[in-house]
């Protein structure tokens, strides 16, 4: 078994031509429920070659938060030789878990099925997402294709599984995360799954990604900012993660807080953590 213990590394900067000419199209509808659509911007390189996919999933407590604080991000990323899918999914207020789970997921099987329209090689799809958003592409690496988080609509004909994933600042077991508070409380958490936990306890065990860990899991990353706890939320989640035999690995980038993997100051070092594992994961 690899070391739990913290890693530090310092990637350079020039990850990726800044110059780099872009293809952007903005305010895709990439799901539906009735009425109720959900967008997505894509981003890709402006030429004609085939690259793997990103599906980019923006944080919030899932309570709040959009897309566009990973624009810049999605920019980076595609300029590194992606085709990024920045998402919304309906927040808690809206939809009860697993609202949000069901929506990224269409959201990759959305990406599947518009592969020759994006130039985009649909075996190799990775997630991104932060906090809130790293908890749902957590969920999205561990559930991929399971029937328990069926795709019954939009895209239903395609895969929503992840071939490699990067979380930032997530909450990858929701039931130790609210059994170690001193109330017994997550007010967001309370929000996202419909009730206390001492009334719910079972939705939150299968809202929490450490659950659903298989050797089908997808090859994950897993990074934090110094001053985000760093490496304190993966310890059970990297030893069970082992005992599948799925790749992980655990990067802290110096200096940040929790939310600043997009702040100008850290997002080249946190974007650099990413391309390299992706890049090794999916090219």
């Amino acid at each position: 078994m690899k070391s739990l213990l913290p890693v530090v590394l310092l990637f350079t900067c020039a990850f990726a031509d800044e110059t780099l000419p872009l293809k952007q199209v903005g305010e895709v509808v990439y799901a539906s429920y009735g009425d109720r659509e959900l967008h997505l911007d894509w981003v890709r390189p402006d030429d004609e070659k085939i690259y793997p996919g990103i599906v980019l999933v923006h944080g919030g407590g899932w309570i709040g938060g959009s897309r566009k604080s990973f624009q810049t991000t999605a920019e980076d990323l595609a300029r590194a030789g992606y085709v990024v899918a920045n998402v919304d999914y309906r927040l808690a207020t809206e939809a009860k878990f697993p609202g949000a789970v069901l929506d990224v997921k269409a959201a990759v099987r959305w990406m599947r099925s518009n592969a020759a329209m994006l130039g985009l090689d649909p075996g190799k799809i990775g997630g991104v997402g932060g906090s809130a958003g790293g908890h749902l592409t957590a969920m999205l690496a561990a559930t991929g294709d399971d029937e328990a988080f069926p795709g019954t609509t939009n895209h239903p004909d395609q895969s929503d599984a992840l071939q490699a994933a990067v979380i930032m600042g997530a909450g990858v077991d929701q039931v130790a995360r609210v059994k170690e508070t001193k109330s017994g409380s997550i007010k967001n958490c309370v929000i996202f799954f419909g009730g206390e936990f001492s009334e719910v306890p079972e939705v939150y065990a299968a809202g929490s990604p450490i659950t659903h860990l298989s050797k089908s899991t997808a090859p994950t990353l897993m990074l934090d900012g110094e001053f985000d706890k760093p490496g304190e939320r993966y310890p059970e989640y990297r030893a069970k993660l082992d005992s599948f035999g799925v790749r992980n690995e655990f990067v802290m980038i110096p200096g940040a807080k929790h939310g600043e993997w997009g702040k100008a100051a850290f997002r080249p070092a946190f974007v650099a953590a990413m391309v390299s594992f992706l890049d090794s994961a999916l090219k």
